[in-house]
């Protein structure tokens, strides 16, 4: 007690001096001083863009001087929620990945807002806000697509409102709300803000709403936010923006004008033009300059100068407009930088004129439904760089999984696994099939062409796709996109057999391995009448990897098996045949290992028979004889061969590669023993198809070297074939698989394909026509795809690099070049993260000599 009177003594005695401070020290007497420190949070989203099967994921880090009290998470848009971590001891540092997961069929999507609050103990926070789009084709999206911020409006004048929703079960109401609500009128006969689809009418899955409303007098602001109800009755919202109402006058002042465009752009890309005068918008349009110094009053001629005047009736003071570029520039001249602006004139008297006063620049081009990320702004002049190729949306969104090119139809058939379509992009109209093909099965992989020669020559309206949710392959009809049948796949038993010896009693042990019968990747290929190149009827092939199941016993569980199967319609057991490829695994003779017995069942039609005998006596590495888990197929132009790689989760030390020829004996012999030294009896076929390379040689391209492989690619012949690693390398193997040269090119983009007429082996001492091939060097290509957004076009002799080709986007799926006998032109088609992109391919010319001749 006494020490605190003497303290409060000395603060009194300190306070008659007039010493202001001895009174805070009295409020504050441990001298501790509070803490005012807010701290610090920061949300890290994993992507910008982020599929809803994997997840929502992003980073949480907070931090603070002293202590931190609560980090709340709020989630709002396309996902409701809120969460709370509460800390109850001293924490000055959090840094947690969170993931949210989402049931099946959830209805969340679209963009999400999270905003991060971290709170200390003092009560300080801080926050932090990012956006990502979640990507779910089950999800409503609303976006208002005019009027955009900022948005200018005058008394008597018109402002356009336009909403797009989306929802794949389909919409039932789409419209907007206006508060407060009299700022405007609907001059519409009748007026109405929604548009309801009352069923029997179609519910559409992708539907705008526009509308034109003229803004009404003693108002300064309105705001306008669309909405959509989709048929399961659940209700979306669209951002809000504000309009700001003026007042005309006597105007002298030319329109605000600006403009967004990407920092790469295709030909057919667009700019977006937004006018703002309370005049009204009379004109607009966009310029375009390839003397990249020009500046108004412009002396020379432009690359393209468009304007347009649809507006000007609308008697409207805001305006945003989206223009196609249309450059005339061919893919051969790119890539090739430009300038552009906006252009705007006003509805005054005076009529005045402006370009574009400030801008947005975004990376590459926002994705299908995402939000542009903006890189900078500027004064309304933008140097752009126009690459090649055209980009097309997907008409749902999706995955792709697959893709082959019909050059009779001029169409490109994409596997769409996610939406349980088959995606047909006509390279005449350069659109997509809003319809696809329906009927191909639940989850469509592998797609190939349908052999009808050796020479290069398939059926122009039959393909053939693998059903990676199912047990079999759907013939298709191109022409009348309706499934012609389904091939049934048979159920194949790999067993291990072994002899057993129990107190003098001598019994046969099978241990049976029931795998997964699921086709992924695919290739068809036949083989040819007597004498002929002309494909048997009774000899077309496919030859398919399968999906693995975690079901399967070990260690088969999560491995992959390679299979074929004879295409034939017909329910006749005795015509189909089932092909195991048990070849790739053998061990040879005398070699320690496991005796394989495979057999091969139908139970639909009754069928269980026993393919490869133990009798045979075929030793295998059981724990190595299962694939990776995305194992893929491909065969060759002419129908003659098929490359497999071994990708994915693999087994064995290293991926495996196979190579396949139809050009040698299929054997199903039949046999029977009784193994020696225990007299027990076997019986069946022994089937073997020696076009696959014995396990030999698939083990020389593993020790030589030994890579994760993500693509492969073979030739019109088979001679030259390619594998894309995971890390940075493309390996050339021949016929033999034997490895001749790598390239480095870049990880994260495995797509890869050769020149359509490649017909080259990839080393040793070749003539002018290097194995088969027309002698010709541009031909003797492989184009790849590189992470820095663009294509390298390599020689595949001297495998050096031979042309780059910029694109807008990486090439993150499949890749292929095809030839398109109409134009006389090859194309290559990548999948990017925006859709399907189509390159016009230019005659590269080769800087390497022929390959040294033959002596």
């Amino acid at each position: 007690m006494q020490q605190r009177r003497g303290v409060r003594g000395w603060c009194v005695l300190v306070a008659l001096a007039g010493a202001v401070g001895a009174c805070e020290t009295a409020r504050n007497p441990s001298r501790i001083q509070p803490d005012v420190d807010a701290p610090v949070i920061v949300l890290s989203p994993a992507a910008d863009t982020q599929q809803i099967a994997a997840g929502l994921s992003f980073t949480v880090n907070a931090t603070d001087n002293l202590g931190l009290k609560d980090i709340r998470l709020t989630y709002s848009g396309g996902y409701i929620a809120q969460t709370d971590t509460v800390f109850n001891t001293a924490v000055t540092s959090y840094n947690q990945g969170t993931r949210v997961t989402f049931p099946v069929g959830s209805g969340a999507g679209g963009f999400i807002t999270i905003i991060g609050r971290a709170t200390d103990g003092a009560g300080n926070f801080s926050e932090d806000t990012i956006v990502v789009f979640l990507s779910n084709v089950q999800a409503l999206s609303v976006t208002l697509v005019a009027p955009t911020a900022p948005a200018l409006a005058a008394t008597g004048k018109n402002i356009p409102v336009e909403v797009h929703a989306q929802q794949l079960g389909g919409i039932a109401t789409i419209g907007f709300i206006i508060v407060p609500r009299a700022a405007v009128v609907d001059p519409t006969v009748p007026p109405s803000d929604s548009l309801v689809f009352i069923p029997p009418a179609r519910q559409p899955p992708d539907t705008f709403y526009t509308d034109t409303l003229t803004v009404q007098a003693g108002f300064t602001t309105f705001t306008v936010t669309g909405f959509a109800v989709d048929a399961g009755g659940r209700r979306a919202f669209s951002n809000t923006v504000t309009v700001t109402v003026q007042t005309p006058g006597n105007d002298i002042t030319p329109p605000t004008v600006s403009h967004t465009i990407s920092s790469r752009v295709e030909v057919n890309d667009n700019v977006t033009v937004h006018a703002t005068d309370p005049s009204g918008i009379k004109v607009m349009g966009f310029r375009v300059d390839t003397a990249l110094a020009a500046v108004p009053p412009f002396t020379v001629t432009p690359l393209k100068f468009v304007l347009d005047s649809t507006m000007a009736a609308g008697n409207l003071t805001t305006v945003d407009k989206v223009f196609a570029l249309a450059l005339p520039l061919s893919d051969s001249g790119l890539p090739k930088s430009v300038v552009i602006r906006g252009y705007a004139c006003d509805l005054a008297v005076a009529r005045n004129c402006a370009y574009s006063q400030t801008s947005t620049v975004i990376a590459g081009s926002a994705p299908r439904r995402a939000a542009p990320f903006a890189i900078g702004a500027s004064g309304g002049v933008d140097t752009v760089v126009v690459v090649a190729g055209t980009t097309h949306s997907l008409p749902f969104g999706g995955h792709i999984a697959d893709a082959i090119y019909n050059s009779n139809r001029r169409e490109l058939y994409l596997t769409n696994d996610a939406l349980g379509r088959v995606e047909v992009y006509n390279l005449a109209t350069n659109t997509f099939d809003p319809t696809g093909i329906i009927t191909a099965g639940p989850v469509p992989w592998g797609i190939a062409l349908w052999p009808v020669d050796t020479l290069g020559t398939y059926d122009p309206n039959r393909v053939v796709v693998a059903d990676a949710g199912g047990t079999e392959l759907s013939i298709l009809d191109a022409s009348t996109r309706r499934l012609l049948w389904r091939q049934a796949l048979p159920n194949f038993l790999i067993e291990k057999y072994s002899i057993q010896i129990v107190a003098n009693f001598i019994r046969a042990v099978i241990t049976v391995h029931d795998v997964s019968d699921r086709p992924q990747y695919l290739g068809t290929v036949c083989r040819v009448t007597t004498g002929g190149s002309t494909c048997h009827a009774d000899s077309i092939y496919a030859i398919y990897s399968t999906t693995p199941t975690q079901s399967s016993s070990s260690p088969f569980s999560g491995r992959a098996t390679l299979r074929m199967e004879k295409l034939i319609n017909t329910n006749n057991p005795n015509l189909l045949y089932g092909h195991l490829f048990w070849e790739l695994g053998d061990l040879g003779s005398n070699v320690a290992g496991d005796t394989l017995r495979v057999e091969l069942l139908r139970p639909s039609l009754g069928v269980r028979k026993v393919v490869l005998t133990a009798c045979k006596a075929v030793t295998i590495d059981f724990p190595t004889f299962g694939l990776g888990d995305q194992t893929f197929v491909r065969n060759t132009g002419n129908f003659t061969h098929a490359f497999i790689g071994e990708g994915g989760n693999v087994s064995a030390a290293f991926a495996r590669v196979m190579g396949y020829s139809a050009k040698d004996t299929l054997k199903t012999p039949a046999n029977s023993c009784n193994m020696i030294p225990a007299g027990l009896p076997d019986a069946g076929s022994d089937d073997q198809d020696l076009g696959m390379s014995p396990g030999v040689h698939v083990s020389d391209f593993i020790s030589n070297t030994g890579v994760h492989v993500v693509s492969i690619a073979t030739n019109f012949n088979g001679l030259t074939n390619l594998v894309r690693a995971g890390t940075d390398s493309t390996y050339y193997l021949d016929e033999g698989l034997r490895l001749w040269g790598t390239s480095s090119i870049g990880s994260a983009t495995p797509g890869m394909d050769m020149d359509y007429n490649h017909k080259f082996e990839p080393g040793g001492a070749c003539g002018v026509t290097c194995g088969g091939g027309s002698g010709n060097l541009s031909e003797r290509m492989v184009f790849a795809a590189s992470p820095d957004t663009s294509i390298l076009a390599f020689d595949t002799y001297f495998f050096n690099q031979q042309r780059k080709i910029s694109i807008r986007d990486p090439i993150i799926g499949p890749l292929r070049v095809a030839f398109d006998a109409t134009s006389g032109q090859q194309y290559l088609f990548g999948i990017t993260a925006r859709g399907l992109v189509v390159v016009s391919l230019p005659t590269i010319t080769n800087i390497n000599p022929q390959a040294p001749p033959r002596r």
